[in-house]
């Protein structure tokens, strides 16, 4: 099983404090990805810098990770290859 990322929104680094980075993420995306814990909402993300902030300033990205089932593991399996080679005697 595998991941893909469900991106929510960006933020921006605090220009004066480098260690704070404000993000503005929609109550409609937070509604979206939003699931039930023992009788609470939560809303759980993932953020990382991106690479170049974009035009509008943006310095980072968060998103929901979502599981989805690889390609390859709905086909039969492999069979394993046979080792080649000669045979050697057991011995007694």
């Amino acid at each position: 099983m595998t991941f893909k990322r469900d991106y929510i929104g960006k933020g921006k680094r605090n220009e004066k404090i480098n260690s704070i980075v404000k993000f503005t993420i929609s109550m409609e995306e937070l509604e979206r990805v939003a699931y039930d814990y023992e009788g609470k909402m939560y809303v759980s993300f993932e953020t990382t810098e991106m690479n170049t902030p974009d035009k509008y300033g943006r310095t980072h990205t968060a998103w929901v990770p979502v599981k989805v089932e690889d390609e390859t593991s709905e086909e039969a399996p492999a069979e394993t290859p046979k080792p080649k080679g000669k045979k050697r005697p057991v011995a007694n």
